[in-house]
């Protein structure tokens, strides 16, 4: 009873924080953009990409490790956590490093606003303590710190919209959420030295050999997701990338759902495998990808109908190019969640470099199609371009590989999941409450 409780604490507390972001997001961040302009707005989109590029060069692969080892190595943990640190700590210097010649040679960002994109890899090897909570059960606890430093970021935000509304400042806000939500981790973990004792040098072989090839499909995602605000930026200027940057700011406010279901379900759906319990697997594996995918066709529909007031109410008609842009990028989220559910199959079934390599073959189809199309259609190329790469990639990818088929044959049975949930709503929702239970035995 109480690993159900917890279990239910977490998932209300996920939600409730997706929930908040979702709609604090959306209205200040339009807020952000209409201020700031389509040129200023750019900059700012330009930095947000970078930095979840560079996130993923400082992460290495390895949260996702953390969350299927922890819990089952309670022994080893502390060492584990503590060489992870480390490796983090070590890994955001070298990235931030990195970036600042990047940015000297390219000029892309103001270097307030990369001070702001910097300060956050340098110091995310403290969000292990979140980190840590999830992977043994306390979700909810992670979720309630990450929720206080988005709302604090957020309040930080509007008052500089109200009182300073510049672009370093408000770059720095966004610093500061991050900052917020490490410094919560710490203070809530019950071991607040974990990050400290922790080394093992024969560990710290094992996560990077494993997480380089996590890192690999990761860093293909993000390219996916990142790459065309960058490209945009670089061949038609900030003002276009902020016209994007609108657009994908309304779009992806629904792929947080994905972190919220892997954070759930890829603990349990590792017991189930290291247990070889195939049949509890693949039930799991099939409600899943029929979760992710009705969830994310009734996304997609609401953006099609509300989207395009909403850039009008929200943005202002500065971004009225963003609303053709904004209808096929939303989606996108469909093969999306897809590859993200794939994603945290393939981690159980420590196959990552399937991803590696599917993500790698998404990112150069993205950047070719990008390479092709934006410089005649700009930001309406590059949301056509994330569509066709997303999907062949996210989906019809899955069927080169043999002994997947039976996962690309539950992915495309997927697509027919919201017809079938309405005319069997009951049917659903039992197999979805029992999924949930299943997860907690």
């Amino acid at each position: 009873m109480t690993g159900m409780n917890s279990l239910l604490r977490s998932v209300r507390w996920m939600l409730s924080y997706q929930a908040v972001r979702l709609l604090v997001g959306f209205f200040v961040g339009a807020w952000v953009a209409r201020a700031l302009g389509p040129e200023q707005f750019g900059v700012l989109s330009t930095a947000a990409a970078v930095m979840a590029i560079a996130w993923c060069g400082v992460e290495l692969g390895m949260r996702q490790l953390l969350l299927k080892e922890a819990g089952n190595r309670k022994r080893v943990g502390s060492v584990l956590v503590g060489t992870l640190f480390k490796l983090w700590l070590v890994g955001g210097c070298l990235v931030v490093a990195l970036l600042a010649c990047w940015n000297e040679w390219s000029g892309a960002l103001p270097w307030p606003v990369f001070g702001a994109t910097a300060l956050p890899l340098l110091l995310m090897a403290f969000t292990v303590h979140n980190n840590w909570q999830e992977a043994h059960g306390r979700a909810d606890i992670a979720a309630r710190n990450s929720m206080t430093g988005y709302l604090g970021g957020a309040v930080a935000r509007v008052a500089c919209l109200v009182w300073w509304p510049s672009m370093p400042a408000i770059a720095w806000t966004m610093a500061a959420e991050q900052v917020a939500t490490s410094a919560l981790g710490v203070a809530t973990s019950p071991k607040r030295s974990l990050w400290w004792p922790g080394w093992d040098g024969r560990v710290a072989r094992i996560l990077l050999s494993r997480g380089a090839v996590l890192v690999m499909g990761q860093a293909g995602t993000l390219l996916l997701l990142r790459a065309d605000t960058v490209m945009i930026e670089h061949i038609r200027g900030s003002a276009e990338a902020g016209i994007y940057g609108a657009a994908v700011r309304l779009s992806e406010l629904v792929y947080l759902l994905s972190p919220m279901l892997v954070t759930v379900l890829l603990p349990k759906l590792s017991l189930f495998f290291k247990r070889q319990d195939k049949s509890s697997f693949h039930d799991l594996a099939k409600h899943g990808t029929e979760l992710t995918t009705t969830l994310a066709l009734v996304s997609a529909i609401v953006l099609w109908i509300a989207g395009p007031l909403a850039v009008h109410l929200l943005f202002g008609a500065a971004y009225e190019s963003s609303i053709p842009v904004l209808l096929v990028h939303c989606l996108a989220v469909v093969p999306y969640l897809q590859a993200e559910w794939r994603h945290a199959v393939m981690v159980t079934l420590d196959r990552p470099q399937v991803t590696a390599w599917l993500s790698w073959l998404a990112v150069i189809m993205n950047v070719g199609l990008n390479l092709a199309w934006i410089p005649q259609h700009g930001a309406l190329g590059a949301a056509w371009a994330t569509l066709v790469s997303y999907t062949l990639c996210g989906i019809g990818a899955t069927w080169l590989v043999r002994d997947l088929r039976w996962f690309a044959r539950v992915q495309l049975l997927s697509l027919l999941a919201p017809v079938s949930w309405l005319l069997r709503p009951r049917r659903h929702m039992a197999q979805w409450q029992q999924m949930f239970t299943t997860v907690r035995a």
